[in-house]
């Protein structure tokens, strides 16, 4: 299923220029009570360090410098947007705020653990947590009240197209309690090059297409297996190779195809896999 993303709900620009300016204070604040112990640790440790380094205004600096970085860094990140993002069967919230250090700096929900998800009435403003400062200015048509079975047993956040925001959670609910699994399955049409790097979308691709054989690469892949396509019909032969390595490219996956005027050696992860697939490919436009 894919990801949707919900923006934090304010109620009004100056609502939302107030929350900022709430979200900023805090973690400037606490980001600065941090800035002092890291001051404090690292002081411990350049008495140590004198006695190494001989310019102790060196050591000086660095430690200003990480103290200063600390607080900045915590300032600015208070100003990303804020959203809630739901992906599979898990809830993340994006708050960016350091005064939820009690409970991490963002929130994450399973799905599976929650007990109820409601709007809140503008009535309970006298029970939000003293912390969700920044929730007291949000558009209280989108305020959403989550009661976990596990963990932290509330979480008050506020986003747009709320009513959408509680469907689609309970919709998931759903699924899980028929068993759904949210986990993606990857085409049996599409594989990946097995070479000495990570993967790369978009042009580390075999594909088994309508006609033939598809090679998505790279410069370098391209030069490596010197081929684009492969129709089906050019096909003699498939199977694993004995070789280990092709031009210079160790790999234990070989696969080996044969056409009438050629042998193509392609590194190919699951190369099982793909010969079975190929084959089953190469039935169908027999019959």
């Amino acid at each position: 299923m894919d990801k949707k993303i919900y923006k934090f709900s304010y109620g009004g620009k100056l609502k939302k220029i107030f929350a900022k300016l709430i979200n900023l204070f805090f973690n400037t604040l606490i980001g600065t009570f941090l800035a002092f112990v890291t001051m404090f640790v690292l002081g411990k440790v350049n008495v140590y360090l004198e006695s190494i380094v001989s310019d102790s205004i060196i050591l000086t600096r660095i430690e200003l410098g990480v103290a200063i970085s600390e607080i900045l860094f915590f300032a600015v990140i208070s100003l990303f947007p804020q959203k809630v993002v739901i992906k599979g069967d898990t809830i993340k919230v994006y708050r960016y705020n350091l005064s939820e250090f009690c409970r991490g700096f963002n929130d994450k929900m399973k799905i599976a653990n929650i007990e109820s998800i409601e709007k809140v009435p503008k009535t309970s403003f006298a029970n939000l947590p003293v912390f969700d400062a920044y929730a007291r200015i949000v558009d209280w048509n989108d305020f959403i009240k989550i009661t976990m079975s596990t963990g932290v047993a509330l979480h008050y956040i506020s986003v747009e197209n709320s009513d959408d925001f509680i469907n689609e959670v309970k919709k998931r609910q759903s699924m899980i309690e028929n068993n759904h699994t949210f986990e993606t399955k990857a085409s049996p049409n599409m594989f990946q090059f097995d070479l000495q790097r990570g993967y790369m979308p978009d042009c580390d691709e075999i594909v088994l297409g309508v006609n033939g054989v598809e090679f998505k690469t790279d410069k370098a892949t391209a030069g490596l297996i010197n081929v684009k396509n492969i129709s089906y019909n050019d096909i003699l032969l498939c199977k694993k190779s004995d070789k280990h390595s092709i031009n210079g490219v160790d790999s234990d996956n070989i696969v080996e195809i044969k056409t009438a005027t050629q042998t193509y050696y392609i590194p190919i992860k699951n190369p099982y896999n793909f010969i079975n697939e190929l084959y089953k490919k190469l039935n169908t436009c027999n019959q």
